[in-house]
C-alpha cells in the first residue's frame, strides 16, 4: 500500500480546479446559495470542481475576470479542461452541491431566489454539455461543504448542522 500525502485546494467564490494529481482533494467551503459543479472520470483519475455564485454571466459587466463565477461559463471551462488531461464526457460523473435558500422567503424574494436559479442554471448547463447528473445535494436551507478526493473520486458533502455524507 501507497501512502499519498494530500492536499487541499479550497476554491473560494467563483474559483475553478481540474487536477489529476492522486494527492488533490479539491473543496468548496461554505456553499449557501452558490453551487459547486463536481465532476469526475474514474478511468482517467481526473476530476474537476467550481465554486459558481451566479446563473448567468449575459448580464454581467465582465465575465472574464472570473468566468467560473457563472454557471454558464463554468461548466464548460471545467470540461474543456478535464478534456484537455484525458477525461471522457461519456465517464464523466457529476455531481451538483449547493443551491440553498439561506434567507427568509417573502412574496417578493421567491422570483429572485439566487440558489434556485443556480440549481436550475446548472441542471441545464450539465445537460448542455451532454453529461448526466449522478447525484444532487441541492436546495433546502443550510450551507455545504464538498470535498472530492482526486486519488479515489469520493466525493463527501457536509451540510451545516446535519453531518456528513459520502456520494
Amino acid at each position: 500500500m501507497v501512502l499519498v500525502e494530500t492536499r487541499s485546494r479550497n476554491l473560494g467564490l467563483g474559483e475553478w480546479a481540474v487536477s489529476s494529481d492522486p494527492g488533490d482533494v479539491l473543496v468548496s467551503l461554505g456553499l449557501g446559495s452558490c453551487v459547486a459543479f463536481v465532476v469526475y472520470d474514474a478511468v482517467a483519475r481526473v476530476g474537476g470542481m467550481a465554486h459558481m455564485v451566479l446563473p448567468d454571466s449575459s448580464m454581467a459587466r465582465s465575465a472574464t475576470t472570473s468566468p467560473a463565477k457563472f454557471v454558464d461559463l463554468a461548466i464548460p471551462l471545467v470540461v474543456q479542461e478535464m478534456e484537455a488531461r484525458g477525461a471522457k464526457t461519456m465517464r464523466m460523473r457529476v455531481h451538483l452541491v449547493g443551491g440553498a435558500r439561506m434567507l427568509q422567503s417573502t412574496r417578493a424574494s421567491e422570483s429572485m431566489n439566487i440558489g434556485d436559479r443556480n440549481a436550475e442554471a446548472a441542471r441545464l448547463a450539465v445537460t448542455a454539455a451532454h453529461l448526466h447528473i449522478a447525484g444532487e445535494e441541492l436546495g433546502g436551507s443550510h450551507g455545504r461543504t464538498v470535498r472530492l478526493e482526486i486519488a479515489t473520486g469520493e466525493m463527501t458533502v457536509s451540510t451545516a448542522g446535519a453531518g456528513r455524507t459520502a456520494a
